[in-house]
């Protein structure tokens, strides 16, 4: 992205903070909440590794600064001392469950072309950089803690904790659509028109959206909705490495299989 890009986006990312933080009333909050979220994202995009990281670690700071002012709590945000353990067993529960589901999808050859992403097609270390790093401490921290926690809390107040999961849902959703254009230019899968991959993710998102909402309202922690953030999508990048470098050896060993011409 230019530089003037990126400091319109970090702007953003300011005025949503301040507008968040000083605006009165919920809906102030709510709107800051956005206003950042949106500005981190063009910030990030195209952006990997620690600086990706640390802009989300900052964003994530500015939103636990709206959070203070409209005094939403730590038990409010799912983070309460109290639902630690219980969270973390739910985590754990989550992890392997969905660790397994996606590990068993990468090797069945039905289900491999799914993970056919040019962005897999890299290094074990990058990978690992991605899954152990960019994810859980990007991805899933900033967003887990806009939607799952901030914004859950901001829109309950308003309008209760069911209008809240379908509201934070949606925008979850529409929060996807930047990263679906990007998804279907690097996706083997897609060709053609992205829309119909947009809309494919923006559906999905939300729904997901939907159901670890009400995992973060029926658990009262946000450790299992994030724990489940992260399996989802680090283990598809690891198992979608794996399946990259499966093809890239196959295809190696065909290459080499073919006979070869004397002129």
């Amino acid at each position: 992205m230019h530089v003037l890009g990126r400091l319109a986006a970090l702007i953003a990312l300011a005025v949503g903070v301040v507008i968040g933080s000083v605006v009165g009333g919920t809906v102030g909050g709510i709107v800051g909440v956005l206003i950042a979220m949106m500005g981190f994202q063009g910030l990030t995009l195209g952006v990997d590794g620690w600086k990706y990281v640390s802009a989300a670690l900052a964003t994530t700071g500015g939103l636990a600064l709206i959070a203070w002012r409209h005094g939403v709590n730590a038990t409010d945000l799912g983070l309460g001392h109290a639902t630690w353990l219980t969270g973390i067993i739910w985590s754990a529960g989550i992890i392997a469950g969905i660790g397994i589901v996606i590990g068993f999808a990468g090797r069945h050859p039905k289900t491999q072309p799914l993970f056919a992403d040019e962005r897999n097609d890299t290094s074990g270390v990058v990978a690992a950089r991605r899954a152990l790093l960019d994810i859980p401490f990007g991805t899933v921290l900033v967003e887990e803690f806009a939607f799952r926690g901030v914004m859950l809390a901001l829109v309950t107040v308003l309008y209760g904790s069911v209008w809240a999961v379908v509201i934070t849902s949606v925008l979850f959703g529409l929060w996807h659509v930047a990263p679906a254009m990007e998804m279907h230019d690097a996706h083997q899968a897609t060709s053609g028109s992205p829309w119909p991959t947009v809309l494919s993710t923006v559906l999905f998102t939300g729904l997901a959206g939907a159901a670890w909402a009400v995992l973060r309202l029926f658990t009262g922690s946000l450790f299992p909705p994030a724990a489940f953030h992260w399996a989802a999508n680090g283990t598809g990048v690891l198992v979608g490495w794996f399946v990259a470098r499966t093809r890239n050896v196959t295809h190696a060993f065909d290459h080499d299989d073919e006979p070869s011409e004397d002129h």
